[in-house]
């Protein structure tokens, strides 16, 4: 699972041994350890009405309504995505995708890629 932030928008891909995972599980988690801190991110399925992100205790935990993840893990669709509005007026941009192949990344692990999906441009990562 790799995540991207950038200001306000969350953006996670996820490889299809952990969409098939999250499928069986209904949660995938990462963790990256500083040293002296461990820093977690999380996606999981659950009974919420909308797309969903916090923040709490050094760890980013991602939510997504069960029937639009089962539809979503069982079709071709690429993502989804949602826009939280915050207490700022401000929005919340989280997108969560399934991974393609990097063609610049030439010793990069492709075989548990979209490669199905990827729209064959010189792009497509």
């Amino acid at each position: 699972m790799k995540l991207r932030c950038t200001k306000n928008s969350i953006r996670i891909r996820i490889r299809k041994s952990e969409l098939e995972e999250l499928s069986k599980k209904n949660i995938i988690s990462e963790s990256i350890d500083f040293g002296n801190t461990i820093f977690s991110f999380s996606l999981s399925i659950s009974d919420v009405p909308k797309i969903n992100a916090v923040f709490e205790e050094r760890k980013i935990n991602v939510f997504l309504p069960e029937v639009k993840a089962m539809a979503w893990i069982g079709s071709d669709q690429v993502g989804m995505e949602h826009f939280k509005p915050l207490d700022n007026s401000e929005e919340l941009h989280i997108l969560i995708e399934k991974d393609f192949p990097c063609k610049d990344r030439e010793d990069e692990d492709k075989s548990d890629t979209f490669w199905e999906l990827a729209d064959g441009s010189d792009d497509a990562c």
